[in-house]
């Protein structure tokens, strides 16, 4: 009996030692001894940091105040296909009304599907959010944009990625949304 117990206790002390061993093996794994630093961008009243793994990229909106893309998604045009677009609009009217009418148009264009919309903050102002996808080309894409006003301008903040990459990525989109100074 003794013996039985003895050798169960010492397959039981084994496994524990196993399984110990394993999650230290995973949990290296999950760590990365590449350093991120934090970048600093600051145009149009708007300043953002964001990680090294990002850089300032040319955006194709006559709105544009700046934009960022993650540096591995650049294509082979230079162009990135995950980014992050901060844009600057004049406000005609209410709003909340010039948003949604902005949403509006969408749903007349099947290339377009508004998955959500509601409130939001931004650096303590109140903020609209949208997500929608969109078909481009074949390409589908996930967005999320974020709008509030300033000094009677519309401002967005505009998280665009392929679906597929969509989750990977918006926890930088969330963290700039959490962490914007707006002069």
């Amino acid at each position: 009996m003794k013996s039985k117990i003895l050798k169960a206790s010492l397959i039981s002390i084994v496994l524990i030692v196993f399984l110990i061993f394993i999650a230290s093996g995973v949990s290296a794994e999950g760590s990365s001894d590449n350093d991120t630093t934090v970048q600093t961008l600051s145009k149009g009243g708007l300043t953002i940091n964001y990680p090294s793994g990002w850089a300032a990229a040319a955006a194709t909106s006559n709105y544009s105040i700046m934009s960022i893309s993650k540096l591995s998604s650049i294509d082979s045009l230079g162009i990135g296909q995950v980014n992050i677009n901060f844009e600057k609009k004049p406000l005609e009217g209410d709003f909340a009304t010039f948003v949604d009418n902005t949403y509006k148009q969408m749903q007349y264009d099947s290339s377009f599907k508004l998955i959500s919309s509601g409130d939001s903050m931004v650096d303590g102002k109140k903020a609209l959010e949208y997500r929608y996808v969109s078909n481009q080309n074949g390409v589908e894409r996930e967005h999320k944009a974020v709008w509030f006003e300033k000094g009677g301008q519309a401002y967005v903040m505009l998280y665009s990625a392929p679906v597929d990459q969509f989750d990977n990525n918006v926890y930088v989109f969330d963290y700039i949304m959490t962490d914007i100074q707006i002069t």
